[in-house]
């Protein structure tokens, strides 16, 4: 798992949890989860607050460039955060395009 958390560049308190190769459907199944307990900086900009706690989660999906010529997907529980200054806000992740289910540096991020 450690080489594809490396390969996303991604940063605690995100990791690789799992992975699903599916050879018949051309199909690669990335997992992704922080850890319990996890907190994130507030997303609203110049907000001092680095550690608000997880108010909620919604299950998503982003499309990743082809490993190879496998298609990849990312899963991941995305966060909301409660910060005591500007209350319930989404949390951004640093490997998706802003709200599109595709990954940054695919096409649709590119021509943004």
């Amino acid at each position: 798992m450690g080489l594809f958390t490396a390969a996303l560049g991604l940063t605690g308190p995100w990791r690789v949890v799992r992975t699903e190769f599916d050879a018949e459907q051309a199909r690669l199944d990335l997992h992704l989860e922080f850890g319990r307990g996890a907190q994130f900086p507030c997303p609203a900009t110049g907000c001092a607050h680095g550690g608000c706690p997880v108010h909620d989660t919604a299950d998503k999906t982003w499309r990743h460039l082809d490993f190879f010529q496998h298609k990849a997907f990312l899963h991941a529980r995305l966060p909301r955060v409660r910060c005591p200054e500007h209350g319930v806000r989404q949390v951004g992740v640093s490997w998706a395009c802003p709200g599109r289910a595709r990954v940054r540096g695919s096409r649709c991020c590119s021509r943004r």
